[in-house]
Parts: C-alpha cells; sequence; structure tokens
C-alpha cells in the first residue's frame, strides 16, 4: 500500500490531494518540508507531494535544494527537481529554453550596466522589461524610448527593484473577478494572512538588481494563450489582455472555448515538456508574424482555471471532454510512477 507525505499549506494544492487522498482510500501523512527533520518525516512514506509558491520566501529559499536532497534517495516529488528549478527565474527560463531551440520571444539579459546602455543606444523600441522574478505581471514594463531604458538601467545597478507585490496589486482586476458576495467575504477573510505574507516577503525576498532582462514586444496580441500540460494532458485557455494594456496574465478575462485555442501551442507546449522531462508546467504563448512563442513558463498556476476548462487533449491531439482537478491529475500520474517503478 502507497502512502503519500503531504506538506500541507493551506489554499494551495495541498488541499485538493488531501481531499483526493479522503475520497480515495490512499494512505497519507502531513509533512512539514521547512522542518530541520523533514528527512527522517518521509522514511513511511513513498513520495513528497509540496506546492511550493513565489511568494514564501522559505520555500524559495530552500524548496529546490530539499527536493533534489529527498530525489538522491530515490524517492518520489512532486514537483521534482526538472519540473521546478527554473520556477519563478525568467532568465533561467531563457537559457534553458534556449538550450533546446524552443520557440520563445527573443529575450536578452545584461549583467554589465555598460553592456545594456551599449544595447539600448541601438534597440528597436518598445521593449519589454522585467525582473526575473515575480507574478501577475507584477514588475514588468514597456519600455517606449531610449531615455526611459537608460533610466530603468541606472535603477537596476543601483538601488534596484523590490520584488514583492505591494499591499493592493491588481486590487481593480481581484475585485472584478468576484462573481458572488461569498467570494468577497472570503477575500475580506484571507486579507491580513495576505497582509502578512507580503510583510514577510519586502522583509525576506531579496531586492532585484545587478541585471538587466529584456523581451522584444511583439504587437497586436489581444490575448495570450495558457497551455497547462499535466503527463499527457493539455488544457488550454486564453486570457484577454487589460483594457489599455499589453499585459494579460492576470487580467481576469479568460476565453475556454476549445475551438479557438491554436493547437500549434498545445503541440509545442508537450514537445517541450516531453524535452524538458517535467512532470506539469503551464506555457504562455504570444504570438510574433502569426507564430506562436512562449514568452513564460511556471510549474504553478491557478488550479480553478484550469479546472474550468471543458476538457484537455491527449499527446495525440485527441480532445476529451469533462473537468479535471489539475492536483488529481498530479497525484494520479505520481502514484502510476510509483507502481512502474516497483514493479521493474
Amino acid at each position: 500500500m502507497f502512502k503519500l507525505a503531504i506538506h500541507e499549506r493551506k489554499n494551495s494544492f495541498s488541499d485538493r490531494w488531501i481531499s483526493y487522498c479522503n475520497e480515495n482510500n490512499i494512505q497519507y501523512k502531513k509533512v512539514n518540508c521547512l522542518n530541520s527533520d523533514i528527512i527522517s518525516q518521509l522514511k513511511e512514506s513513498h513520495a513528497l507531494l509540496w506546492h511550493w509558491a513565489h511568494f514564501e520566501p522559505t520555500a524559495q529559499l530552500v524548496a529546490k535544494q530539499i527536493i533534489k536532497a529527498i530525489e538522491t534517495t530515490g524517492f518520489s516529488t512532486f514537483p521534482d527537481y526538472n519540473t521546478c528549478w527554473h520556477y519563478d527565474d525568467k532568465i533561467a527560463q531563457k537559457y534553458l529554453l534556449e538550450s533546446i531551440n524552443a520557440p520563445i520571444v527573443p529575450s536578452y539579459v545584461f549583467f554589465d550596466k555598460e553592456e545594456a546602455l551599449s544595447f539600448f543606444c541601438d534597440a528597436a523600441y518598445p521593449l519589454v522589461f522585467k525582473l526575473r522574478c515575480g507574478a501577475g505581471s507584477k514588475n514588468v514594463q514597456l519600455l517606449k524610448s531610449k531615455n526611459q531604458a537608460i533610466r530603468i538601467c541606472q535603477k537596476a545597478f543601483t538601488k534596484g527593484f523590490v520584488a514583492s507585490k505591494g499591499y493592493f496589486n491588481d486590487a481593480k482586476t481581484k475585485i472584478r473577478k468576484l462573481n458572488n458576495f461569498k467570494e468577497l467575504q472570503a477575500k475580506i477573510k484571507r486579507f491580513p494572512s495576505a497582509i502578512k505574507n507580503i510583510l514577510i516577503s519586502k522583509k525576506f525576498l531579496p531586492t532585484q538588481k545587478g541585471y538587466i532582462y529584456l523581451q522584444d514586444f511583439c504587437s497586436d496580441n489581444e490575448y495570450d494563450t495558457r497551455i497547462t500540460v499535466i503527463g499527457d494532458r493539455a488544457f488550454g485557455f486564453r486570457r484577454k489582455v487589460r483594457p489599455g494594456d499589453f499585459r494579460a496574465s492576470g487580467s481576469g478575462h479568460i476565453e475556454y472555448d476549445p475551438e479557438k485555442i491554436d493547437l500549434r501551442c498545445v503541440e509545442i507546449a508537450f514537445q517541450v515538456s516531453r524535452q524538458l522531462k517535467t512532470q506539469s508546467l503551464a506555457f504562455d504563448f504570444i504570438y510574433n508574424d502569426k507564430i506562436p512563442l512562449i514568452c513564460e513558463i511556471s510549474y504553478c498556476y491557478q488550479s480553478k482555471a484550469v479546472y474550468d476548462c471543458a476538457g484537455h487533449w491527449n499527446n495525440q491531439l485527441k480532445w476529451i471532454k469533462g473537468h479535471m482537478w489539475p492536483e488529481d491529475a498530479i497525484i494520479i500520474d505520481l502514484i502510476n510512477d510509483m507502481q512502474c517503478h516497483l514493479n521493474d
């Protein structure tokens, strides 16, 4: 009989993982991966499930290292190291995707101020400036001129940028996405906890400085396409660009019609996932001259947004109808993987 270890964090994938285990009579124990004795805690288990996020400073500090250490013993984890080592690090993603010749938005990184300034003198504008970390379009700016780019460069190589989000970041979007009074009450109830997390993040997450990361600006994109690959399943939807903006991430305007999904994006997402040997990965696509290009990747994503898809494509691009929680897909794949290892 399998026994899973689950790191419990409220309002994360662990909520559904625990419910799934209870509903399907799967043995599990709750563990704390941030405890010094986590290796000992895992001795009676067969696999670890830990949904750690970019806004958790302690997890950001040690999660990848702990997962890599656990994997050296042959222990199964979600996420595994291949899936998460590049999470919330756009610079790592640039080099990783370039190494396999994946179709990505042209990206540039400079660690020398003079090299960056020289680039800005001859660059074609606008350019998209991003910090290597952050989500939901936080710390993403459109540089429309050389003078604006130089000002950003000066800041990047002096005092730098705060990586953590503000107290009311995307407040209008979050309010617009609420469907009813009950959801508003739930958000208000979580507000003190959210403020606490932001304060912790501001205290511990490092100031971002000493580099410039840029992407070419791809015009005439009214939406981006989010493809989430979990094993041999691909879930897809489109996110409309914010009004008067160029960014789609976090807009709250989602289209779920599978007929509108460009299957080239699905094919690319499957291919890259296979090459990188990842368990689960979300891809953001935009277009340049009608060619789909990867903008970013992430092992973390909004569970409900994936569940709301009417179905998914398998790796043969066959459409399979029906809603599915991504957490369920993850735990099913992990158990199947363990069974294969035991049968070998």
